[in-house]
């Protein structure tokens, strides 16, 4: 197995887990989810369809022939939360999260496209 195929595979595992983890507390309805969807002022749906839509995303990232569609898809999503972290003025630490996780998934953009 190449170098490059470890590496990507590691980065997979390291972004899908924890969209796995917090994909689940909002879909399930966790408290503290729930409490920043409500002081962020989105209805709870929102939450329950971003849990989904992240989860969907990651089991995506797994196969070469939709890991594309999931990196568009996740790209969106950490879009949406970087504006709302800025919206609601959360302190530089939260907002910062979705930017970290962006470059993890533009490595597994790139890693994916390197032939």
């Amino acid at each position: 197995m190449e170098i490059k195929t470890i590496i990507l595979w590691v980065l997979i595992v390291a972004y899908v887990i924890p969209g796995f983890i917090f994909g689940f507390k909002k879909l399930s309805g966790n408290a503290e989810a729930t409490e920043h969807f409500k002081r962020w002022g989105y209805p709870l749906w929102t939450m329950h369809m971003l849990g989904f839509f992240e989860i969907v995303c990651g089991v995506l990232l797994f196969f070469a022939q939709t890991r594309m569609y999931g990196i568009i898809a996740y790209s969106i999503i950490l879009a949406g939360a970087l504006y709302t972290h800025i919206k609601a003025n959360d302190p530089k630490n939260i907002r910062r999260k979705p930017v970290f996780v962006g470059v993890v998934l533009i490595g597994i953009f790139l890693f994916t496209i390197w032939k």
